[in-house]
């Protein structure tokens, strides 16, 4: 089994600082000290399902979507920067770049006059995602949003820019959440249940007195009468002030796992 917790807000709170201080140098080395006292099997970059809306609407209202290049513009050009050096950081370490999904982005885009199209979201997003890849990231976990029943097919379609760039670069990826989403295309699909081949932990598991949580977790991912997922994330930061004796428990005690 893979561990692959969000640690950015860990890595702020041992240095003291805002989990978004800092530069893009300043982000990456504090997330190393976490790493190496957690030791993860997966980095995981980040967090910030507001980044690539932030990035999209600085481009102005009167610049088309589809023309608007996310991996040049604040804050997620500074995100591509920290994957680029946490991948010198952590050259034998999997990087794994987070990227927010079609639907959670169109919805962060909405405005008075209507939705973003979800396939111009899906398609921005693609050509961030060779991005990630460019600077190093050797995994992508697409953190999509819950969506009615009745917007599952629209949702999946624009999900396929996405798992067409990620197979022509030959970059497996993770969709988190979205279970309505049909995930085919991507190497597994992260859940809190009924996940395929992964599952999304609660970050609030690691809280200080959560010892019972853990371990109930524990007993159902390495459950003997279900094949217990190949990897485990979290579902968001963890907490800054988790037990991060906990939390290191999890990377000690993890079973090997097939890698997706």
């Amino acid at each position: 089994m893979l561990f692959a917790p969000v640690l950015q807000d860990v890595a702020a709170r041992m240095a003291g600082v805002v989990p978004t201080s800092g530069d893009p140098v300043q982000q990456a080395y504090r997330l190393r000290d976490a790493v190496e006292l957690v030791r993860p099997d997966w980095v995981v970059t980040h967090h910030d399902p507001d980044a690539e809306a932030a990035a999209a609407r600085s481009a102005g209202s009167e610049v088309e979507l589809v023309d608007v290049t996310l991996a040049g513009r604040p804050p997620v050009s500074g995100l591509v920067e920290v994957v680029r050096i946490l991948t010198k950081l952590f050259p034998d370490t999997i990087v794994a770049a987070s990227l927010t999904g079609p639907a959670a982005l169109a919805a962060s885009l909405a405005t008075d006059d209507g939705d973003a199209d979800l396939l111009d979201c899906g398609d921005v997003l693609a050509e961030l995602v060779s991005a990630y890849v460019g600077a190093g990231a050797r995994r992508i976990i697409v953190w999509e949003t819950d969506v009615p029943d009745e917007n599952a097919t629209e949702v999946a379609r624009s999900h396929v820019s996405i798992v067409r760039r990620l197979e022509m670069l030959g970059v497996p990826g993770v969709l988190c959440g979205g279970p309505v989403v049909d995930s085919t295309g991507y190497a597994a699909h992260a859940l809190g249940v009924d996940g395929r081949g992964a599952l999304l932990a609660p970050g609030s598991a690691f809280a200080r007195g959560a010892v019972e949580c853990v371990g109930e977790l524990w007993q159902r991912w390495t459950a003997t009468d279900v094949e217990p997922p190949r990897l485990v994330l979290t579902d968001g930061p963890v907490p800054g002030d988790c037990d991060l004796g906990l939390l290191s428990s999890v990377s000690g005690r993890r079973t090997q796992g097939i890698r997706p």
